[in-house]
């Protein structure tokens, strides 16, 4: 507990004083002592070092790219990002997105890449990437392709008298593109390519780590052209860039062939005779960027909610009387805007330190285990569970910043606020690693085939739990809603009930427009592509806010938290779980989970508010539990003293924005 700052006295302290838990407290079991301890230390030396502090002054593209550099090594030559905790590196988010992706890429990604699908004939490459010798990027996305990595078009030729692999553009949509670090750090990239061996066969995508760059000189090897994306509406601390080769060769030895290979003389050799699981394999490393992009989400989502409740409880409008103005936060639209977005903040901070470990223990599972059908059936599920949320989270925290920039009024419109930064790097996360869109389908797919199983009685494929339930799909549907108060529908287990229910009813609905599609001429393909909208868009939707709330609730029941903790994370659970339900009423009355007679709607409407007004007194204390160190968070309108106006007046009252512009004579129009 030592750990955890006071927080300064200040105009928050109002509502600080009514909270009903104790706000140390639950950080302490919320995140535990070695996450606590080393956002500690990384804080403290962010704080302390020169090349973080803020500028003064905006920086051109060159130098806040420098600067974004610098800050990576330094923290790698001071052993800072050399330590253990489960994503570590999405903390850096709250302080800087560019440099969060920088080290997660470097440091995690990257080196993940190599040592799950490589071998030792990879190991100097790798040692000399861990020195900082050389930089490394990962390129998968083409001008022309992205998420259909399968369509990627940037082929490897072996050719057996050279023993090297001819890497070829046919054209500029087949450039690469997109890659951090490519622009103009990256000596080194993990390429996808189609492998195609001397007979012209193509074997697939497969990933290769070859050289691009001089590693002296940072001048482009001779067949590659390499350039930069130039400026983005955010994230700008990362140099994108594209990659173009014209019969570029390459060793033998750089295709990572952990799982295949070609032999000197040109044979192509697999130790996976399923196409579909090698291909797996090879991409596998997604789903953990995925999850990763759901915590990156996670950290946009909690800066801006911080900001927008601590700035709502200190800016007053109004009056109930004449003698008083209320604080903003006081007003029911106020909270029924912010407090669902507080509620979705805590349910993906449990159910992200779920699925990071989740991820953690595939990978160990991996090394430990020669049972394939179980690391299959184990990959396979976390694909489908980050082709879900990602998509969510990052849709639910676009939608959640936007409402807290407009929760702050005209001050949220200020840069300063860091709200509109927070929704440019935010948007990057709808985008890639997967266009939310494409992506998403790709659980529905997975959720449909385990339907199958379930009509034919088959045992179903779900070793993580997310639809252990399906087993009794039949029974779920002949459910009803039956609750006859409020209190009652907001129960956690009825609102996971109606979950289970909608996600039946969902794959019910899905699977059979697919049936009826395919058996009216459509091809399989066509049926997919036609079923969509209203159906397995949905469907995989449904599926990942199941399990946000399933995670949750049985996450709650840790001994790790104390019964008012409990209490307060159980009304947050509620809430999330009935601000996502409401959204679907249409569909619980349509499908007559609920009868025209039911108050379904009456009930979890005035369990939204209910609940929104109760959690008033706790509020700022529940943000002062996610919130980073003031010098992290770097928003006048969040500080934790809550003296908003002192802190927009020195932002406000500087030399650039009380000088005289210097075309201060252009602006008459008299002496034109």
């Amino acid at each position: 507990m030592n750990l955890i700052q006071d927080l300064p006295k200040g105009p928050l302290d109002v509502y600080r004083k009514q909270a009903s838990f104790n706000w140390k407290s639950l950080k302490f079991n919320l995140f535990g002592e070695d996450l606590l301890k080393f956002q500690d230390n990384l804080y403290n030396y962010i704080k302390k070092t020169p090349a973080f502090h803020k500028m003064e002054k905006a920086l051109t593209l060159d130098e806040t790219r420098q600067r974004c550099y610098e800050q990576f090594n330094l923290l790698v030559r001071d052993n800072v990002a050399n330590v253990e905790p489960k994503g570590w590196f999405n903390y850096l988010f709250s302080y800087d997105s560019a440099l969060g992706i920088l080290i997660g890429l470097n440091q995690g990604m990257i080196q993940n890449t190599i040592m799950n699908l490589g071998t030792e004939r990879h190991a100097e490459i790798l040692n000399n990437l861990l020195e900082g010798k050389y930089t490394c990027c990962f390129s998968l996305t083409e001008i022309g392709h992205g998420t259909n990595a399968k369509g990627i078009e940037t082929t490897a030729k072996y050719n057996p008298q050279l023993e090297s692999f001819i890497f070829h553009s046919p054209g500029f949509q087949s450039a690469k593109c997109w890659s951090a670090s490519l622009g103009k750090a990256a000596t080194h990239a993990l390429i996808y390519a189609q492998l195609i061996t001397a007979d012209n066969k193509n074997h697939g995508l497969y990933p290769f780590l070859i050289q691009i760059r001089d590693e002296k000189t940072f001048l482009p090897m001779p067949g590659v052209t390499v350039g930069d994306m130039g400026a983005k509406i955010g994230l700008n601390g990362i140099d994108n860039g594209f990659l173009i080769f014209n019969h570029f060769p390459v060793p033998r030895a750089s295709l990572l062939n952990k799982n295949i290979d070609v032999t000197k003389d040109g044979q192509f050799v697999s130790k996976m005779k399923d196409k579909k699981k090698l291909f797996g394999a090879s991409v596998g490393v997604l789903s953990g960027g995925r999850l990763n992009i759901t915590a990156m989400s996670l950290n946009y989502l909690t800066l801006a909610v911080v900001i927008a409740i601590r700035y709502s409880a200190v800016r007053k409008q109004f009056e109930p009387s004449p003698e008083e103005e209320w604080p903003v936060i006081e007003y029911q639209v106020q909270q029924c805007k912010l407090f669902p977005h507080l509620a979705t903040t805590y349910a993906i901070t449990l159910f992200s330190q779920h699925c990071l470990a989740l991820w953690d223990e595939f990978n160990s599972l991996m090394y430990t285990t020669d049972d394939n059908q179980l690391v299959d059936s184990v990959g396979t599920e976390i694909h489908a569970i980050s082709a879900a949320v990602k998509p969510l989270c990052s849709w639910l925290t676009q939608s959640a910043i936007q409402e807290c920039r407009e929760a702050c009024g005209g001050h949220g419109y200020l840069k300063v606020s860091r709200l509109g930064d927070l929704r440019a790097d935010n948007d990057a996360n709808c985008t890639y690693e997967g266009e939310n869109t494409v992506l998403i389908q790709q659980t529905s797919n997975w959720l449909l085939n385990q339907w199958r199983n379930v009509l034919n009685g088959s045992k179903l494929s779900s070793p993580l739990r997310s639809i252990n339930f399906l087993e009794n799909a039949n029974s779920i549907l002949t459910l009803k809603f039956n609750c006859t108060t409020m209190d009652q529908t907001m129960q956690i287990e009825n609102l996971l009930l109606a979950f289970k229910w909608l996600l039946c009813y969902y794959l019910k609905n899905t699977y059979e427009k697919v049936e009826l599609l395919e058996n009216n001429g459509s091809s399989k393909f066509e049926a997919r592509n036609n079923s969509q909208t209203y159906f397995a868009r949905s469907l995989s939707l449904i599926y990942a806010e199941h399990f946000i709330v399933q995670t949750c609730y049985e996450k709650i029941q840790s001994p790790n938290f104390e019964s008012e903790e409990k209490k307060i994370l159980t009304k947050l659970c509620s809430l999330y779980a009935a601000w996502t339900l409401e959204k679907r009423l249409s569909d619980l009355y349509a499908g007559e989970f609920a009868s025209s007679q039911s108050r379904m709607a009456d009930f979890l409407r005035d369990g939204i508010v209910t609940t929104s007004k109760d959690l008033l007194i706790d509020a700022v204390s529940l943000v002062d539990v996610l919130a980073p160190p003031d010098f992290i968070l770097n928003s006048p309108l969040g500080m934790s003293d809550g003296e908003v106006y002192k802190h927009l007046e020195r932002n406000l009252l500087n030399a650039e924005n009380l000088s005289r512009p210097y075309w201060w004579k252009e602006i008459s129009r008299s002496k034109l």
